[in-house]
């Protein structure tokens, strides 16, 4: 069997970045929380709570005043932001540069009178984070009629492809003066997207590793797809489960926030399990 490794997996940059800050607090022996996952990924959010980390989900803990609060790498609406440092001894932003870069690009062009679109996906924590910057901006992946004066926008983690998509089919049916398009895209997500479809294009199976829940995983899984059978997966124990008898190459890639010791310990057992059979 052969298997082919994605040039980029594991973490990417922004995601490197929120874990070593806040390594950094766990050295110095600081009580920290986080508030929401970090970053969607289990095996992530299990080591971080084996180092003693706690997650937040709403409730405000008793002794804030003596704990540190890690800020998740999607970001969080800056009132909300702002009141957590009022709350907590110290807070740590891991928010991404590159998503602070979305939410400071969309502010900017509401103060220049934009009406603000942005497509992506309305409950991903990184737009409810953008609400709290521009609170009349309109989140969708659904093409919309432009305003008479309109700036695009996209989230992150979305596909560049379906960010063009949606944009010409907007253009389409809309009646505006004035349009501003940028393009918000993470370059590390679109990287990937462009290797998924060429290790999709030479392997029987593509096996995509990460969270479930995280977008820019979910979207390499949409795209391999397209192209050839593939299977979601969250960890590599979960691979003990597919059925590889007939399958002559594999193909493995990996969302942003999947460590690359998963990708390790994936190869392993597949190459383990074809030595035993």
């Amino acid at each position: 069997m052969k298997i082919i490794v994605a040039d980029d997996t594991g973490f990417c940059f922004g995601v490197q970045r929120a874990l070593q800050m806040i390594d950094s607090k766990v050295a110095n022996h600081e009580k920290i929380y986080t508030l929401g996952d970090v970053v969607h990924n289990k095996s992530v959010i299990r080591s971080l709570e084996q180092k003693g980390i706690k997650i937040l989900q709403e409730d405000i803990p008793q002794d804030a005043a003596d704990s540190v609060l890690v800020i998740r790498a999607h970001g969080i609406p800056r009132k909300q932001l702002q009141e957590m440092k009022r709350i907590f001894k110290d807070v740590v932003d891991t928010t991404c540069p590159i998503v602070m870069k979305l939410f400071m690009t969309a502010e900017q062009m509401h103060k220049q009178g934009y009406k603000i679109i942005v497509f992506g996906k309305k409950n991903h924590p990184e737009m409810i984070a953008l609400m709290g910057y521009v609170q009349d901006v309109i989140v969708t992946t659904e093409p919309i009629p432009l305003h008479i004066k309109s700036c695009v926008l996209s989230q992150t983690t979305m596909s560049t492809y379906e960010f063009y998509k949606f944009l010409e089919k907007s253009i389409d049916i809309s009646n505006f003066k004035e349009l501003r398009v940028i393009n918000t895209i993470c370059d590390v997500t679109a990287k990937r997207e462009s290797q998924t479809q060429e290790v999709a294009r030479k392997s029987d199976l593509v096996i995509v590793l990460g969270g479930k829940n995280s977008s820019n995983t979910s979207k390499l899984a949409k795209i391999a797809s397209q192209i050839t059978k593939t299977v979601h997966i969250e960890e590599p124990s979960e691979v003990d489960e597919i059925d590889l008898s007939a399958i002559k190459t594999i193909g493995i890639v990996t969302g942003t926030s999947t460590p690359q010791e998963d990708v390790k310990t994936l190869t392993e057992k597949i190459l383990n399990r074809r030595e035993k059979e």
